[in-house]
C-alpha cells in the first residue's frame, strides 16, 4: 500500500463491512478522513479507535438518500482538508423477494441508497475534485450482481446493475471533460459483512414492516440464502486489499472474487448468443 500522508479521503458507509476496513487501512497509511455513516453508534466507535491512533478524522451521521446531508458532508471535507484524492461511494442496502411480489417500498428505498445514493455522492463531491485539478479517485462500491444475474434479489440487482453502468458513463464524462478524476468500480461478491442486517437502519416510515408478504415463506426462504452466505464469505481484510491493490495500479473495474470470472465471460457470451438465463442451482 502507498504512503497516503497528506492525502484525505472519504468514505461513505463507513462503520461497518467493507468501508470501515478501508478507513482503518488508510489511516494506517496516514490518510486523513471523512466518513460518513446512518449508524451513528458504530461510526462513532470508529471514530474513537482511529482517533487514538493518531488519525485525523471528521465524520458525519445521516442517510445517503438525503442530498442536503451528503452536500454539507462534502463541503466540510473540502473546507477541513483543502482538496479530496480518495472518495469511497461505498454505502448500500439489499433486500430479497418477487418483482411481482415484493413490496414496492423496497424498490423505493433499494434505488434510493444503492444508486441516487451514489449520485448524490458524485453530485456532491465531483465538481470540488474536477475544480482541484489534482489527479484523484472516485471509487462506488457495485457487486458482483452488477454483472451477473441471480433471482433472489431483483431490486438488489436492478440497483448495482445501475451503479456500475452509471459508473462507466462517470468515467466517460470525466475524460470528456479532460478531468483528472478517474472513477473507478468495485464488483464483490460475497464479503463477510453485516449487509443482511442493513434493515435495522432503516426508517421506519419508509415500508409497512407487517405488510403480509414479509411473513411468507418465499421471503423467509429468499432471506435465509443471504444470512446463511454471509458467514461463508471472502474476509473483509481479504475484499479490500484487493481493492487497494487494484485501486492503485488504476484498474476500473475492481473485481474481487476471480472464481467469478469464467461467469462474467459466459454471460457476455450467452448475451451475445441470445441464451435464455439460468437458474443457479442451489
Amino acid at each position: 500500500m502507498q504512503d497516503y500522508h497528506g492525502k484525505a479521503v472519504a468514505i461513505t458507509g463507513a462503520a461497518n463491512g467493507i468501508g470501515q476496513e478501508l478507513a482503518r487501512r488508510f489511516a494506517a497509511a496516514g490518510a486523513q478522513l471523512a466518513l460518513a455513516d446512518i449508524d451513528a453508534d458504530h461510526l462513532d466507535a470508529l471514530v474513537k479507535e482511529l482517533e487514538e491512533g493518531g488519525a485525523q478524522v471528521l465524520s458525519a451521521v445521516f442517510d445517503v438518500r438525503d442530498y442536503p446531508a451528503m452536500e454539507a458532508f462534502a463541503r466540510e471535507t473540502f473546507a477541513a482538508y483543502g482538496s479530496v484524492d480518495l472518495f469511497f461511494n461505498n454505502a448500500g442496502v439489499i433486500s430479497v423477494g418477487t418483482v411481482w411480489e415484493q413490496p414496492l417500498s423496497d424498490w423505493d428505498w433499494l434505488l434510493d441508497v444503492n444508486v441516487k445514493g451514489v449520485v448524490h455522492g458524485i453530485k456532491a463531491f465531483v465538481p470540488g475534485m474536477i475544480a482541484q485539478d489534482l489527479p484523484c479517485h472516485v471509487v462506488n462500491t457495485s457487486s458482483i450482481a452488477g454483472l451477473l444475474t441471480v433471482e433472489n434479489s431483483p431490486a438488489y440487482v436492478a440497483s448495482k446493475f445501475a451503479s456500475l453502468s452509471l459508473t462507466e458513463v462517470l468515467d466517460l464524462q470525466l475524460q470528456g471533460v479532460g478531468s483528472k478524476v478517474t472513477a473507478h468500480v468495485v464488483c464483490p461478491a460475497v464479503v463477510q459483512t453485516d449487509l443482511d442486517n442493513c434493515l435495522r437502519h432503516r426508517d421506519p416510515s419508509t415500508y409497512d414492516a407487517d405488510d403480509p408478504y414479509y411473513r411468507t415463506d418465499d421471503y423467509r426462504a429468499r432471506m435465509a440464502v443471504v444470512t446463511g452466505s454471509m458467514p461463508h464469505g471472502l474476509p473483509v481484510v481479504d475484499a479490500v486489499e484487493t481493492i487497494i491493490t487494484e485501486l492503485e495500479k488504476g484498474t476500473f473495474y475492481i473485481l474481487t472474487h476471480p472464481a467469478y470470472n469464467p461467469a462474467i465471460t459466459g454471460r457476455v457470451a450467452g448475451i451475445v448468443g441470445g441464451v435464455r438465463p439460468t437458474l443457479v442451482a442451489r
